[in-house]
């Protein structure tokens, strides 16, 4: 049998051209090699689609393919603890290249202007190009740098391992990084822009390191360091780079005119960054947007899925604790995204006349009123493909029904916002005001109840009030958290009758249009999606389980989880019953993170 090429792994190799923006704008590590990994999880169609692996490659993992995966990503730094104290490597396990650690903005710090602050854990590997696109590459876990919050509180270089700093360690953990590359790849084939992990590489001891992928992994943080520290040359060198990249990888269309060229990159920040929070909001997703523009690529994707969050309902009163302070909330994640947005029209002006002006002079900004606008339609779209419309059927509606959909959209606002009486709440990573109702729930089985209640030539019948209410509870709330108050009475038959107009506007029949989105809404809202803590229980089930499955069934357990979870309806492939019957090992597995999932689909963490 001939063994495949894996060569183009050695293009990545700490090349990247980021290095010629600035010298100011990274630090460099020698590295060396890392013994005793093991490639815990391979992205076998991500590597298709770099071009790591050949397109005809099962999806299979060998000896050298793993051989030459540890040789690329298998490094730790050498950093100012190890110069410091001279500690001394072999010969054979150093790499010739060093390696850079990206400075950027982050709140963490006490300079606010990205003095000391940047890729605290990470190193980049390099890029990598195929015929398509342009990659970058990085990874997380590979040692303690200088620029991690850390280092500065303890004054002085810090050994890697060393847990006694807060964020200064420079290792990550094993359940760390495979969540993350289950979450993000669920994201990624949902339609949600994010990066991807191409590889989770074990360690004895729990650590790992992840490798993540994106089309460019240049972050706002990145470019927002020079806006703070008013250096222009540096600023416009970053900001023409991350343009160019865009522009060469077909996401962005530029015009010759410099002048231009900015006015279209400040109307992308406000549709792409606009597109993102709604569906975040939408989809009841977390993530700690904030000024620094830290957790978000530039292009407006995720990252970063240490600080990002899924929940079944909406819990727009999470906050996230992070010792000195607490992060934003679901419902502020769409300020905070337009605040970035202006910060990028300060930015461009700052280039564009060479004077850095007060940031509230751009508060009144077109592109803000881009942003709004875009904001709105998003959520609009994002809520009745929720509800079960396809795409041509979501169209019509937005275009020529506009008022049956605001009317619906602010009837399922209510429900969505109602909370329980408690009040405000610890949980584990934080504190969050818990919603009373499960809108998913109502979505889902309202078709199926006026299709099986229905009668020829009758009105579609009405679900009663009690009923209503009571299929979308959440299974923690109280007989005074669902009083049927007259108030909520009506709001119940509302729900129905804006519900039965968009259907009836949708076009066609309308018995005919319930049943395909019956079918749609059971795959959106499929009842037992992934939630925070359903996700960190099964990474620990399967955790426990590597050394009892063989390398072949569990990639295959977790790659049938994540086609388990992709509620797209066309693509979901979810777990057959007959895949958990029997004694094997992997339907044992599989049967294990089918009875997780049912038991923390509500949960928030």
């Amino acid at each position: 049998m001939t063994i495949p090429s894996y060569r183009n792994f050695l293009k990545i190799n700490g090349q990247h051209p980021w290095r010629t923006v600035s010298q100011h704008g990274f630090v460099d590590y020698p590295v060396r090699y890392r013994p005793g990994g093991r490639v815990l999880f391979f992205n076998f169609s991500l590597a298709r689609e770099l071009g790591l692996i050949p397109g005809q490659h099962l999806s299979k993992m060998n000896p050298q393919l793993e051989k030459m995966i540890l040789r690329t990503f298998s490094l730790q730094i050498i950093n100012e603890y190890d110069r410091e104290h001279s500690i001394r490597f072999p010969r054979d396990v150093l790499r010739p290249q060093s390696y850079m650690a990206t400075r950027y903005l982050q709140l963490q710090h006490k300079s606010k202007q990205g003095k000391t602050s940047g890729d605290g854990r990470s190193i980049w590997n390099g890029h990598i190009k195929t015929k398509r696109r342009t990659f970058d590459v990085s990874s997380c876990g590979t040692g303690a740098t200088c620029l991690s919050p850390g280092f500065h509180e303890a004054g002085r270089p810090i050994k890697t391992g060393d847990e006694r700093f807060g964020y200064a360690s420079g290792l990550a953990e094993a359940s760390e990084m495979l969540s993350n590359a289950i979450m993000s790849e669920i994201f990624y084939r949902e339609g949600i822009p994010t990066e991807r992990c191409l590889a989770v590489i074990d360690y004895a001891g729990r650590t790992a390191i992840g490798v993540r992928t994106a089309p460019n992994l240049i972050r706002p943080a990145h470019l927002f360091r020079y806006l703070k520290m008013g250096r222009w040359r540096e600023l416009k060198n970053s900001f023409d780079y991350f343009l160019k990249r865009q522009a060469d990888n077909k996401s962005l269309s530029l015009s010759p005119s410099e002048k231009r060229r900015y006015a279209q990159s400040l109307e992308y920040f406000a549709q792409t960054y606009a597109r993102l929070s709604a569906v975040l909001e939408e989809e009841y997703i977390f993530n700690w947007l904030a000024w620094d523009g830290d957790n978000m690529l530039a292009s407006g994707a995720l990252l970063d899925y240490g600080s990002i969050r899924q929940f079944v309902a909406k819990h727009s009163k999470y906050r996230f604790d992070d010792v000195f302070r607490f992060s934003t909330c679901l419902s502020e994640q769409r300020r905070e995204a337009k605040n970035l947005v202006q910060a990028f029209v300060q930015m461009a002006d700052f280039i564009i006349t060479k004077r850095k002006k007060p940031l509230v002079r751009f508060a009144q900004s077109k592109y803000l009123r881009l942003f709004d606008q875009c904001f709105e339609r998003e959520r609009q779209r994002r809520m009745l493909w929720r509800v079960g419309f396809d795409p041509k059927q979501i169209e019509r509606l937005l275009r020529y029904h506009p008022g049956k959909v605001k009317a619906f959209q602010r009837v399922l606002n209510y429900f969505e916002e109602v909370k329980v009486g408690r009040g405000e709440q610890k949980v584990p990573d934080g504190i969050d005001h818990p919603p009373v109702f499960l809108v998913r729930d109502i979505l889902r089985e309202l078709p199926v109840y006026i299709f099986r209640h229905s009668t020829p030539g009758s009105p579609w019948p009405l679900m009663p009030p009690e009923n209503f209410c009571k299929i979308m509870a959440a299974y923690y709330v109280n007989r005074d958290d669902l009083a049927l108050t007259e108030h909520r009475k009506r709001k119940a038959s509302l729900f129905q009758k804006y519900y039965r107009a968009l259907v009836a506007a949708a076009g066609g029949s309308r018995m005919k249009d319930l049943k395909h989105i019956l079918s749609r809404a059971a795959v959106i809202n499929y009842d037992h999606r992934m939630t925070g803590n359903g996700l960190l229980w099964i990474v620990d089930e399967a955790l426990k389980a590597r050394n009892r499955l063989d390398r072949r069934e569990f990639q295959n357990v977790i790659d049938r989880f994540i086609e388990s979870q992709v509620l797209v309806p066309g693509l979901w492939k979810p777990i057959h019953p007959r895949e958990v019957q029997g004694a094997s090992r992997r339907a044992r597995q599989l049967r294990r993170l089918q009875k997780i999932l049912e038991e923390y689909n509500e949960r928030i963490k």
